[in-house]
């Protein structure tokens, strides 16, 4: 055996001890419990500071593991996982220990006892913790999907013994006392479900390789189908910043995308994609199924062969070959313009846009209200922001152009994928697609890399011959539709990339450029004849 597969294999025994004393202690506290035993629920809460230990030294020696940098990536996983589990091990301990305190208030008020049992919420809850503990320790994805399914199992089980409960207090008011401690007791037992959850969730973690909540996995099973569990190759950022969980799929005949989320966002985005496919099918990937779970969605849809634009971009590749990608884009992105153009005005709210995005920004960089208020961007003497937004708000009407096209509506180039072989295109992340301003996407992608804080010289120049190149196609675009405000409304477009970007840029010093940015355009805007 290698070394780091000792190191993890050391874990095993001691978390194994610790949840066999987790298990103990609450067995000994429901005993205690039932019987009023006061000696009993001292000894439980004693025992109380041990368990406490136990996961400070596990966490320890977890920590120890990955900072000692013998572990592969698997072992660092494992060893994350381990201090997690340990520490879902002591909550639901101190579980136990609190029941056991129930015993010495019920002694203490002199509360009379009335009979009221729970055995199923008791059996579900042991349970759950020794098969959580045991697919954590086995790597066991059928034992961990048993004991996740505790969780909901109990969550009836204690509503019908609230229900139960809530009867007995109104007919028996004189042992309110004691059936207020009986609630606790269930409330705790609720908790240890809500632990065994998070235990197996984990087992999910170290076998998959990514976390998942347990019913993000269940949807993975019921979509995928023959896909082999387990052999997932995710890459949670491929969708853009929109926080959804994707992952590659390696099923048996062809790789296939998984994507879960927010349920709107997933919906917003199979709906769309059908809505792509009846407009130009090459272009973006086939829905292959879809599935719920309350409010969030998951979807199923073909794998695309090909790399993010952003990643070509970033990339060494040379500036041509970058240059002609970013071509084959807009002549897919033309096709789309011209097919789906009406002749009538889109509704122009980039102003409301940035007002609604704006709180979220100075949450994150407090610093920027100053600036913001003090009326003056890059050396030059201008409005403050709120002042150039109002004086911005009276132009959008005039500024629309003639007609409306389907939008992406977030077209950043790591919405793109594109195959360097094939030359293929293909754009995702589309849930926010419709008809509307062109210009709007086109600010989108003229900002989508500029904002990177990750650029380097030679990146950079390829950006800003790429988006010259993006900017004569859409002037181009607008003299050829008689779209006489282009000019003027791309400022706005870029003003509303930059300031709404700001949210999700976490450099500071990125964060005040796009402020000052958005700033400039807009005060050129209101003051371009």
């Amino acid at each position: 055996m290698s070394r780091r597969a000792a190191d993890i294999e050391s874990l095993t025994p001691d978390l194994r001890r610790m949840a066999s004393l987790v298990l103990h202690q609450l067995e000994q506290a429901l005993s205690c419990f039932h019987t009023l035993d006061l000696t009993q629920a001292e000894e439980v809460i004693e025992r109380d500071d041990m368990l406490d230990n136990f996961n400070v030294f596990l966490e320890g020696r977890c920590y120890d593991l990955v900072a000692g940098g013998h572990l592969d990536g698997r072992g660092i996983r494992v060893a994350r996982a381990t201090a997690k589990v340990a520490g879902n091990l002591e909550r639901a301990g101190d579980a136990g220990t609190h029941i056991a305190k129930r015993v010495r208030l019920i002694h203490r008020e002199g509360a009379e006892r009335l009979p009221f049992d729970f055995p199923d919420v008791e059996a579900i809850a042991l349970s759950g913790v020794t098969e959580a503990t045991q697919s954590f320790l086995e790597g066991d994805l059928d034992l961990a999907r048993r004991a996740c399914q505790r969780e909901p199992e109990l969550d009836a089980c204690y509503v019908a013994r609230l229900e139960a409960l809530v009867k007995l207090m109104q007919t028996h008011p004189a042992q309110l006392p004691y059936l207020v401690q009986c609630l606790s007791v269930l409330k705790y037992l609720e908790k240890v479900a809500d632990y065994t959850l998070n235990i197996g969730e984990q087992t999910i973690y170290c076998v998959t390789g990514r976390r998942l909540k347990f019913p993000q996995y269940l949807q993975l099973e019921q979509l995928t189908g023959e896909a082999r569990i387990g052999t997932y190759n995710f890459r949670p950022y491929w969708d853009g910043i929109s926080g959804a969980i994707v992952a590659r799929v390696e099923a048996p005949e062809t790789p296939m995308i998984y994507k879960e989320g927010s349920r709107r966002k997933i919906e917003e985005e199979a709906t769309k994609l059908e809505t792509w496919q009846r407009i130009a099918q090459d272009l973006t990937p086939r829905v292959l199924g879809s599935v719920s779970v309350k409010d969030r969605q998951a979807l199923l849809r073909e794998y695309v062969e090909g790399a993010l634009l952003s990643d070509l971009y970033l990339s060494s590749t040379p500036r041509e070959i970058k240059l002609r990608a970013t071509r084959r884009v807009l002549a897919a992105v033309e096709f789309v313009w011209q097919t789906t153009l009406t002749a009538t005005p889109p509704a122009i709210d980039y102003v409301e846009q940035i007002r609604q995005r704006l709180p979220d920004a100075f949450v994150l960089h407090l610093q920027l209200w100053a600036i913001a208020k003090a009326g003056v961007a890059n050396g030059r003497r201008i409005a403050p922001l709120d002042t150039l937004l109002d004086q911005a708000m009276g132009l959008q009407t005039v500024l629309a152009p003639p007609f409306s096209v389907w939008l992406h509506g977030d077209f950043n180039a790591n919405n793109v994928i594109y195959n360097a072989e094939t030359e293929q295109i293909k754009f995702i992340d589309v849930h926010r697609s419709k008809p509307g301003d062109y210009v709007q996407d086109v600010g989108v992608f003229l900002l989508s890399m500029v904002r990177r804080p990750d650029l380097n010289g030679t990146a950079e120049a390829d950006i800003q011959a790429v988006n010259a190149v993006v900017e004569d196609f859409a002037r181009s675009f607008a003299r050829r539709r008689n779209d006489l405000a282009f000019d003027r409304r791309l400022k706005l477009s870029l003003a509303r990339s930059c300031l709404t970007s700001i949210r999700i840029v976490i450099d500071p010093a990125m964060a005040e450029r796009l402020l000052l940015r958005g700033m400039t355009l807009l005060d050129d805007l209101v003051h371009d004849g």
